[in-house]
């Protein structure tokens, strides 16, 4: 089960009634789409990979993160995803084979979720101030990119947002390629004339939370989520070291959060 910190209701409902309790806290990140694309950092070469490509380098960077999908090829190969990027510095690049094993020693990836195509956002009640304010700077920032002013998107009619995930950084330099991979969706994003946020959710304690570009008063800081145990025969068997139990497990700074659960 999954609600906000002020939920209290529904926490309270489903910790104190039905035995649930409180098991990890998230930070949801949202970026607007501006009018104007985003600068991508130089010395950083962005690459696309293919799906099976992908998986091999999830399950060697991510294998062990907390809910880790077994079908991540399933979801890379899904129509929704956009494809999986990884950015690594423009030196490594004629060192680098990507059909082998070794991943370059800096390196940053992620991966990009159409949701729009499953549901949409419509923000709604705004005072006409606050609508002229946001309209105004779409329009300054339409017809003077060159300004790169923070516009706010059209949110009060339908729109979509792109999710990232599996977002995984490693090396010196890391967090100048998440920086370039964030501005890449989000120019991705600005292409798409009905996706107007980029949207990821991170552990509290995961790095990349630091570098991910967010606005505060979209963002929020408090995702929580509850867990049930169940019967034993129903817990996760590992083959090495028993059952696994996810009530009792550490906390891990990585979580893998599925997009098909956002």
């Amino acid at each position: 089960m999954a609600t906000d910190s002020y939920n209290e209701a529904s926490l309270n409902l489903f910790t104190l009634k039905c035995d649930y309790i409180r098991f990890r806290s998230l930070t949801i990140l949202v970026q607007p789409v501006h009018a104007h694309n985003k600068p991508l950092i130089s010395g950083v070469v962005i690459k696309q990979l293919d799906p099976q490509l992908a998986s091999a380098v999830y399950c060697k960077t991510l294998g062990d993160s907390e809910f880790f999908p077994e079908d991540i090829d399933v979801i890379l190969h899904n129509k929704l995803n956009l494809g999986t990027f990884m950015a690594i510095p423009k030196s490594y690049v004629d060192h680098w084979d990507p059909e082998m094993t070794i991943l370059p020693p800096s390196f940053a990836i992620l991966s990009i979720w159409n949701t729009k195509e499953v549901f949409r956002f419509q923000v709604k009640g705004v005072s006409p101030l606050t609508y002229a304010e946001c309209a105004g700077s779409r329009v300054l920032d339409t017809f003077m990119p060159c300004l790169r002013l923070p516009s706010v998107p059209n949110f009060f009619k339908q729109f979509g947002v792109y999710f990232l995930y599996g977002l995984h950084m490693r090396g010196y330099g890391a967090s100048r390629l998440m920086k370039s991979l964030c501005a890449h969706a989000h120019n991705m994003a600005r292409n798409d004339v009905l996706c107007r946020a980029v949207v990821a959710e991170v552990g509290k304690r995961d790095p990349v939370r630091e570098v991910m570009p967010h606005w505060r008063k979209f963002s929020w800081a408090e995702d929580i989520w509850c867990i049930k145990g169940l019967a034993t025969a129903k817990q996760d068997i590992d083959t090495n070291r028993g059952p696994h139990d996810w009530i009792t497990s550490t906390l891990s700074p990585v979580i893998f959060v599925d997009p098909r659960d956002f």
